[in-house]
C-alpha cells in the first residue's frame, strides 16, 4: 500500500509500563517490566498508533528518545509529512512512527489490514522460555506439551540438561535455542554432536555479533539464525549473514518500511529463509509486524505472552498458536468517531 499524503499531523506521546507474569532472563539481561514510549499521530481528524521499544543492545535508550522527541516535536512532525523518517536517529522510533502513520492510512482508506497483508487470523509462534533454573524449567515446560515450537534462551549452563527436559515432557516440540551471542566456539566445538540429538529447528545467533565467521567452517546439520547480526546498523551485514541458514527480522531493529522491505530483499536474495520476530511487547507492536507475513517462514511473535496484563483485544496464545482479534485497536478498518488523542498527554 502507498502511503498517501498526509497534512497537518500532529505528534503525541507518552510512556507505559508493561508488568511482566515472571522475570524473563536472557544471557545478558534480565527484566520484570518492559517500558514502551505509546507514539500517538493525528491527521486528517483520525488518529493512529504505534510502540516504540528501545533496546541498549542496539544503543537504544529510553530516556535518550524521551528527550529526542521533546525537543524535536515539531522537526520530527515536519519529517513525518515529508515522509523523510530515516533521518530520524532511533531505529525503533522510527518503527513506531511508520506503524502509526499505517494505522491512520488504514483507517483514512476504510483497509482490512489482516485481508490487505494477507494475514492469518490463528498462526503458529515459537513461544519463548526464558532462563530459569532446571527445576522451575521443568515446571514450565509443563504447560508447553502441545506447543510446536519451542524458543529457550541458553547461556552456556546446562545447555543439554534443559534440551533434555524438553524432549522427555514435550517429545514433539522443534526446538529454537536462542544463546543471545552467549557462547564461545570451544562450547559448541565440544557440544555440536549431542546438540544434533534433539529435535533442533535453528540455533540463533550463537557467537557474538563480529564472530559470525565461526560458523564458516563448522560441518553439522543444525541450522543457525542470524539475530544481532541482522541489524541496519552492521555495516558488514551482507558477508555476516552468508554463514547463517536464516535471518530473524524484527522491525525495530531495521525502522521504516523501506529499510525493512530492502533487507527482506537481502535476505531472499542470499537465499535465507526469514524468522519474524519481536521484543518483549504489547501487541501493538505485533500487529503492525504482521504486514510482513507474507515474507516470512517462521514466526516468533511471543512479545505479548509474558505480560500481566496485555492492550485490550491483544493477540491470544494458546499450544503455540497466536489468534488475531479483529477489534484490536490498531489496524481497525473503520476510523473511531472519537479522538483520545486531544486528551493525550505526555
Amino acid at each position: 500500500m502507498t502511503m498517501k499524503n498526509l497534512t497537518n499531523i500532529q505528534l503525541n506521546y507518552k510512556t507505559k509500563v508493561f508488568k511482566l507474569k515472571d522475570e524473563f532472563k536472557i544471557s545478558r539481561i534480565s527484566k520484570k517490566i518492559v517500558t514502551v514510549i505509546e507514539i500517538r499521530l493525528a491527521a486528517d481528524s483520525i488518529s493512529g498508533l504505534g510502540e516504540c521499544i528501545p533496546y541498549s543492545r542496539y544503543n537504544e535508550r529510553l530516556d535518550d528518545i524521551l528527550i529526542y522527541l521533546k525537543k524535536n516535536k515539531s522537526k520530527i512532525e515536519k519529517k513525518l509529512s515529508e515522509k523523510n523518517l530515516a533521518k530520524i536517529p532511533f531505529l525503533s522510533l522510527q518503527n513506531a512512527l511508520t506503524a502509526a502513520l499505517l494505522d491512520i492510512q488504514l483507517k483514512k482508506d476504510k483497509i482490512n489490514f489482516i485481508k490487505r497483508y494477507q494475514v492469518k487470523k490463528k498462526f503458529t509462534t515459537a513461544i519463548t522460555i526464558p532462563i530459569f533454573d532446571l527445576k522451575k524449567t521443568k515446571q514450565i515446560l509443563q504447560k508447553f506439551k502441545n506447543t510446536k515450537i519451542i524458543k529457550i534462551k541458553l547461556d552456556q549452563s546446562e545447555v543439554i540438561q534443559k534440551l533434555s527436559l524438553i524432549r522427555a515432557i514435550c517429545p514433539k516440540s522443534q526446538i529454537i535455542i536462542d544463546a543471545n551471542e552467549s557462547w564461545d566456539r570451544q562450547f559448541f566445538k565440544n557440544n555440536v554432536k549431542i546438540l544434533e540429538e534433539f529435535n533442533i529447528l535453528l540455533i540463533e545467533q550463537p557467537f557474538p555479533r563480529g564472530k559470525d565467521h565461526y560458523l564458516k567452517n563448522i560441518k553439522t546439520k543444525l541450522k543457525f539464525c542470524a539475530d544481532e547480526t541482522f541489524h541496519l546498523k552492521n555495516k558488514t551485514i551482507n558477508n555476516d549473514i552468508k554463514s547463517y541458514q536464516c535471518v530473524n527480522l524484527k522491525l525495530d531493529k531495521f525502522g521504516t518500511h523501506e529499510q525493512i522491505i530492502k533487507y527482506i530483499k537481502t535476505a531472499k536474495k542470499l537465499k535465507k529463509k526469514i524468522l519474524l520476530g519481536c521484543m518483549v511487547s504489547s501487541s501493538l507492536s505485533l500487529y503492525p509486524a504482521l504486514r510482513y507475513f507474507k515474507y516470512c517462514d517462521y514466526f516468533d511473535l511471543d512479545g505479548a505472552y509474558f505480560l500481566k496484563k496485555d492492550r485490550a483485544c491483544g493477540i491470544i496464545y494458546k499450544n503455540g498458536t497466536a489468534s488475531l482479534r479483529p477489534n484490536f485497536v490498531w489496524g481497525k478498518k473503520k476510523a473511531s468517531k472519537k479522538r483520545p488523542f486531544f486528551n493525550f498527554k505526555n
